[in-house]
């Protein structure tokens, strides 16, 4: 089984080379691996360029959904296996990516996990704490999977036409493709040992801009599969359900203070909202405070309840753009 490593790569010399050289001091070595600039402004394709051994496509900046179908396109192995150009992958990654589509001869894509490659910054320990958490609920067999760390199949891949292009940035272009495999009847699989380090955010605001957007991409996935709507094996429905009541309580916060003074009964109905939307959260959190301690525990309390706001009116915006205006990109 040849594994070709392809890596969609956008202004990213701070963190590239360190994730090349770690593809390829792999314990199962790749077929090849590839980098897709998608028309950097800085000196990516410079820094990729200068490792031996990789291959280096260039193209007019079009999105990683682009960048990672054209790696495919350029790729020679029968497995496409995906990363992205902040994550470091551990040794043994392409070795448990291989195991997993050998023994499973049914799955037409497997993934892996996440760990933390920057612990000092107290934002991204928070974001790695969640993911442990819902990574480690994942059945063996899964309803979607992520990009940053990922292998399909060339005939499975190729048969759904690879990612969708009209998704262009980092979204949920990964969804998409997941669920369209599966509605051809594929199987797709989860190996919580196969693992790349990931530099996580360590800006809020950077981070909060980042889930506006995942928000509004959210609502395209949803109008191209009605059928998702539900929440999947990552979030739950209820879960999904706090996002939309964020925005309800964000429209109502000024006629609830206003209703402070005119009708308290409305103030206390909005606080008592209030604490309804951070009750959906609760039990992650007390997860969180059993294996990471009170203050990761009550600094996500305060973190998912912006979250849920940023999500919330990225949802609006895209209900406007997508369903109320009906376009599509």
């Amino acid at each position: 089984m040849n594994l070709s490593v392809i890596i969609p790569a956008y202004n990213c010399t701070a963190t590239l080379r360190e994730c090349l050289e770690a593809c390829l001091n792999q314990d199962y070595p790749a077929h090849e691996i590839i980098v897709v600039d998608d028309g950097s402004t800085d000196d990516t394709r410079k820094v990729a360029q200068s490792v031996q051994g990789i291959k280096v496509v260039w193209q007019e900046n079009a999105g990683p959904a682009a960048a990672r179908n054209r790696g495919a396109e350029e790729a020679t192995g029968d497995v496409y296996v995906m990363t992205d150009s902040d994550c470091v992958p551990a040794p043994d990654w392409l070795g448990e990516i291989y195991e997993s589509l050998t023994v499973h001869e049914d799955w037409v894509a497997v993934g892996g996990t996440y760990i933390i490659a920057n612990p000092d910054s107290s934002l991204a320990s928070i974001i790695q704490a969640e993911i442990d958490v819902r990574h480690r609920r994942f059945k063996e067999e899964v309803d979607f999977l992520g990009s940053f760390n990922v292998a399909y199949r060339k005939e499975a891949f190729d048969a759904v036409g690879g990612f969708d292009t009209s998704y262009p940035c980092a979204s949920a272009e990964d969804n998409d493709l997941a669920y369209r495999l599966q509605d051809t009847g594929g199987i797709l699989g989860f190996n919580m040992e196969a693992k790349v380090a990931h530099y996580h955010p360590e800006k809020t605001w950077a981070y909060l801009k980042t889930q506006f957007g995942h928000g509004y991409w959210r609502m395209k996935l949803y109008k191209d599969h009605k059928n998702r709507s539900k929440g999947d094996q990552y979030a739950s429905f209820a879960e999904l359900l706090s996002i939309p009541f964020a925005l309800t309580l964000t429209v109502l916060i000024v006629p609830a203070l206003m209703a402070y003074f005119f009708a308290p009964i409305l103030f206390w109905i909005y606080m008592v909202g209030l604490f309804m939307q951070s009750f959906v959260h609760f039990k992650m959190q007390q997860t969180l405070g059993d294996e990471h301690g009170f203050k990761i525990s009550l600094l996500y309390g305060q973190l998912v309840v912006f979250r849920d706001y940023a999500r919330a009116w990225g949802m609006a915006k895209g209900i406007i753009h997508f369903h109320l205006l009906g376009r599509s990109t």
